[in-house]
């Protein structure tokens, strides 16, 4: 295994997302990403990705460079080191990839870095699909196992996990954290259920917003707003003539506005089956 390099680092906060299951709309991944990309990296730290994952389901991509060479691009469970002048904390940020296999392996080498880096506070950013209307703020849930002191939940209303059911990465991650009495914040942001789209930039500029505020980054949000109203305008086209949508976003719409839905991670089935069933009871209706 590659050997952690002494850093030197200011109180980190470690800021971490994983493409696969908990990233709805690449809405997580795609925030990271963002926040990374305007933040300077001193260091980076690769785990050893070989044994997680079944490259035939989840390939490694080949492009081609100059003089007709070819470059493979593997897969990559990646955190990047940033000093921040004069801040209060230093910041790590990982890129990772949900395992396909070998889970407890792959925990345990998250959790070395942990360590190492004698981090105390982690930041696991998620989104999911639910029964929210895309026509209203994107909403954003905050669960957190952590004291009450901790200074980077004061700014945030939060609760404690409650969601039980098929667990994913972050879960079991979050468990080690537990045992290790690290602080851990899960921001998860919630993408309508219905769009089928490969990125919700909406909700990716809401969950950097979160995160700029928790940690006081001063981020530039014009290239993700740009983005934003594109989407809405190219989604706004697209569902123009879906009566049956535009009906069941209504119906959201009124349960977002008097709070009668639920905010805790629904169950996925529950929220396909709301869609079908009303569908069917428009369709039934017009006979």
């Amino acid at each position: 295994m590659k050997k952690f390099t002494s850093l030197e680092l200011n109180n980190p906060v470690l800021i971490c997302s994983w493409e696969g299951w908990p990233d709805a709309a690449e809405s997580a991944t795609k925030s990271v990403e963002e926040i990374l990309s305007q933040l300077e990296v001193i260091h980076s730290h690769n785990l050893n990705s070989d044994s997680y994952y079944i490259y035939s389901d989840k390939r490694p991509t080949v492009t081609n460079v100059k003089n007709n060479l070819r470059h493979i691009d593997w897969l990559e469970n990646k955190f990047s080191f940033i000093k921040r002048k004069k801040a209060k904390n230093d910041i790590i940020i990982f890129e990772g990839i949900e395992p396909d296999m070998n889970w407890k392996s792959y925990v345990k080498d998250f959790i070395d870095v942990i360590k190492f880096y004698e981090i105390k506070n982690v930041i696991m950013v998620g989104a999911l699909l639910d029964s929210v209307p895309h026509t209203r703020e994107p909403r954003i849930s905050f669960t957190a196992t952590a004291n009450k002191t901790n200074p980077l939940l004061k700014k945030i209303s939060y609760t404690a996990p409650t969601y039980e059911g098929p667990a994913g990465i972050t879960s079991a991650i979050g468990e080690k954290l537990d045992k290790l009495k690290v602080s851990s914040l899960s921001i998860w942001g919630h993408t309508p259920h219905y769009l089928q789209v490969t990125h919700n930039p909406i909700l990716s500029a809401a969950i950097m917003k979160e995160i700029s505020n928790i940690l006081n980054l001063k981020l530039n949000f014009e290239k993700i707003t740009k983005r934003s109203e594109e989407f809405r305008s190219s989604l706004n086209l697209a569902l123009e003539d879906h009566n049956e949508i535009n009906k069941y976003v209504e119906r959201l719409e009124e349960s977002y506005d008097t709070e009668e839905m639920s905010k805790i991670d629904p169950e996925p089935q529950l929220i396909l089956k709301d869609l079908e069933n009303f569908l069917k009871d428009q369709r039934q209706n017009q006979e």
